[in-house]
């Protein structure tokens, strides 16, 4: 962690709100593209970023860096969050995602827009905790060490299971797709 990321946090924790909200937007979109992975809802997405910092705000003072990053800390609490949403919900919808903005290459579009698809039926067929590590892994690039700490597991635990799902998608999108 650089020195001025842990005066900011030091500040924070002293009850700073410029030096939370240098937290905040340094966080913010990292944390709510991880929560849109996990539900496709852009509303419910920012509704839970927000208590995601709400959250963290009220916990901050007890906040250890001797324990992990404040980043894995900030995704603890978000992926917390989205199961406790799912638990009460039952039910989220995968097909609530914005349409793309009109561009003139419709071919692009065209093509973006069925990687989109082929991604989400993927992720759709994982199981809750394949589905997060692979978003934490590929899609917010976190180190196998933050991913363990985050999910209270086993660094090599998690390259053996990340490992394992990797063949599984392999395959399946041989068997679907064609390659």
């Amino acid at each position: 962690m650089s020195d001025d990321l842990e005066q900011v946090i030091k500040k924070a924790k002293g009850g700073d709100k410029d030096a939370f909200g240098k937290l905040y937007e340094q966080f913010r979109k990292r944390i709510f593209r991880y929560i849109y992975y996990l539900t496709y809802d852009r509303d419910l997405g920012e509704d839970l970023t927000q208590l995601t910092f709400l959250k963290a705000w009220v916990a901050l003072p007890k906040f250890s860096s001797q324990k992990g990053t404040l980043q894995a800390y900030l995704y603890s609490i978000a992926r917390n969050l989205v199961i406790d949403y799912k638990r009460r919900r039952k039910e989220v919808s995968l097909e609530n995602i914005a349409e793309p903005a009109y561009t003139t290459n419709f071919e692009d579009n065209l093509i973006r827009e069925e990687n989109v698809k082929m991604v989400q039926t993927l992720l759709a067929g994982l199981d809750g905790e394949e589905k997060q590590l692979v978003i934490f892994r590929y899609f917010e690039e976190l180190h196998f060490g933050e991913i363990a700490h985050i999910l209270h597991k086993k660094e090599g635990a998690i390259r053996v299971r990340l490992h394992r799902i990797l063949q599984k998608l392999k395959e399946r999108v041989k068997d679907k797709y064609g390659y």
